[in-house]
């Protein structure tokens, strides 16, 4: 889920470079203080039993823009926030030039490289409320490795133009609970920092600006989100 410059901007844009604007839970669903609203993935999916999350609220930016972003946290209850990354197939993955993963498949080169993640929540006017970093054993103990066609509609043509993501493609994604009572009523964004060993190179095309992360910290996702009243409900818009 999660992000990649073509994954960076794709993941990045998918669980991630979504700078979206507010939120609207999926299907006419009433979100109140006792029940979260019920968050779909583009495919249909729902995504809070899927990650197992149940009974929480979850940030999640369909950028595929088939079903609405969940992006409505009420205030006073645990949210997650999901991200993640996705790689090409072993037997398809291109590289830049001089490039040599560490791996043959691209999915276990980017897990062997990935150190931790740095949380960055602040208000909407950049006052920062919440810092947290994730090293790698609870970032791995949180994840969750399926497939691109368990959240999302595929093969895939439009998020990155001129690369196909087929279903089967993986996906690693991670989730990270944050308590909402400290933060006001309104909007909030969240950034993701990945630190990695070495560069990484996600194999879908040979573009190293867009479809590689750096060594060491980068800033992989920024997403805006509303924190709502207890007592207030949200649905589809």
């Amino acid at each position: 889920m999660l992000r990649s410059g073509a994954r960076l901007s794709v993941l990045a844009l998918m669980v991630a470079l979504a700078n979206v604007a507010l939120a609207v839970p999926a299907g006419g669903h009433v979100a109140t203080s006792e029940t979260p609203a019920v968050c779909i993935s583009d495919n249909g999916t729902d995504v809070q039993r899927y990650f197992d999350i149940e009974g929480s609220d979850v940030i999640w930016p369909n950028i595929q823009g088939i079903s609405p972003p969940c992006l409505t946290v009420v205030q006073g209850r645990t949210f997650y926030r999901a991200h993640g990354w996705i790689a090409q197939l072993p037997e398809r993955a291109v590289y830049p030039e001089g490039y040599e993963p560490g791996f043959r498949v691209p999915m276990l080169d980017f897990l062997s490289k990935l150190t931790e993640a740095r949380y960055v929540i602040s208000d909407s006017d950049g006052r920062v409320e919440i810092t947290r970093t994730v090293r790698r054993p609870a970032l791995l103990a949180h994840a969750h490795l399926g497939r691109f066609g368990d959240l999302f509609v595929a093969p895939d043509t439009t998020l990155v133009p001129g690369v196909t993501i087929e279903g089967r493609a993986p996906e690693w994604t991670t989730l990270e609970p944050f308590g909402s009572g400290s933060l006001d009523a309104g909007e909030h964004t969240i950034e993701i920092y990945w630190t990695l060993t070495e560069q990484h190179c996600d194999g879908f095309a040979p573009d190293r600006a867009n479809n590689c992360l750096p060594a060491g910290q980068s800033l992989t996702t920024r997403t805006t989100f509303t924190v709502v009243g207890g007592s207030a409900s949200t649905g589809r818009t």
